[in-house]
């Protein structure tokens, strides 16, 4: 069953502003009047799915309430979880494994419980660890196409979206500007297309005359750098 959060499509983090926004996003997506005839029905459940999400996490007092639900409802989910899969593994080794018959020492039964005690909290550990990984997942994902929605309503009111350069979009440009020189350099190592690439400068003087100017840039710049180190490095 999706959470409140889930059908705002916000993460479980986030502040009045971004609910507020959402909320009339989706409104703008969902409500009935807007929608074919044929989708009406569909839309207005989902709409009211949607107000009862927004009355409740608006209110500071409410979604406090609600968080507080829910964390109880997923520690019980998780607890009866793992209770379930330790009565499970138990089960299943006393079945394959009569240990009372295997182990008449009372030390290596009591290494055998140990062991698998050990063994069902790694599991726990693991699964928990799957799960967090998953919510985060998920959390990642709603913002995405919250964040996408959210432009595609400012573009739609007129608004330009200008992203900021973090250091993540500069690495991703330097990646894609290294793997299209790399892709260049095998294409003019390779006969065939170096021929082609010739050709094709040799024919076109516009291209053709472009390239030598950026070469001539590029030759001045270099020039300039070295001339600069030049006399740096003059006693």
């Amino acid at each position: 069953m999706k959470t409140l959060y889930e059908i705002l499509e916000v993460s479980e983090t986030a502040s009045k502003e971004i609910i507020e926004k959402a909320y009339k996003v989706l409104v703008k997506r969902y409500h009935p009047d807007l929608q074919p005839q044929d989708k009406k029905e569909n839309a207005e459940k989902i709409m009211k799915q949607i107000n009862e999400a927004y009355n409740v996490l608006i209110d500071d007092a409410k979604r406090k309430a609600y968080d507080e639900e829910l964390k109880k409802s997923r520690e019980e989910q998780q607890t009866s979880y793992y209770n379930s899969s330790y009565q499970n593994e138990n089960n299943n080794y006393q079945n394959s494994n009569n240990v009372n018959e295997q182990y008449n020492n009372a030390n290596q039964y009591k290494n055998v419980q140990e062991e698998l005690i050990k063994k069902q909290e790694q599991k726990m550990q693991e699964e928990l660890k799957r799960q967090m990984e998953m919510q985060k997942d998920i959390r990642n994902q709603y913002e995405r196409k919250y964040q996408k929605a959210y432009e595609s309503y400012l573009r739609s009111l007129g608004y330009k979206i200008k992203y900021k350069w973090t250091w993540k979009r500069i690495k991703d440009l330097l990646i894609t500007i290294s793997i299209i020189i790399i892709i260049c350099l095998i294409l003019w190592v390779i006969p065939f297309t170096h021929n082609i690439i010739i050709n094709f400068y040799e024919s076109n003087p516009i291209i053709k005359g472009a390239i030598q100017i950026l070469g001539k840039i590029l030759q001045a710049i270099w020039n300039a750098i070295c001339s600069i180190f030049t006399q740096t490095n003059k006693p």
